[in-house]
């Protein structure tokens, strides 16, 4: 049982809008899964830059206060 050209061509029509559907919500969680790792880099670089800077010692003067 051969399919007739028309058939074939709906087929293909159909699975083209699928699989254009699915790259669409592929492309958005890549774009998501990419700021996600954007700000947790920068959390991470911003800890990195704190333990780097270290802590400050205050030294009281003598003579008085």
């Amino acid at each position: 049982m051969a399919l007739e050209n028309n058939e074939v061509l709906e087929n293909l029509k159909t699975q083209l809008k699928d699989v254009s559907e699915q790259y669409e919500k592929l492309s958005v969680t890549r774009l998501k899964l990419l700021g996600a790792i954007d700000v947790l880099e920068q959390i991470e670089g911003s800890k990195e830059e704190s333990s780097e800077t270290g802590t400050v010692e205050v030294v009281e003067q003598e003579g008085g206060e």
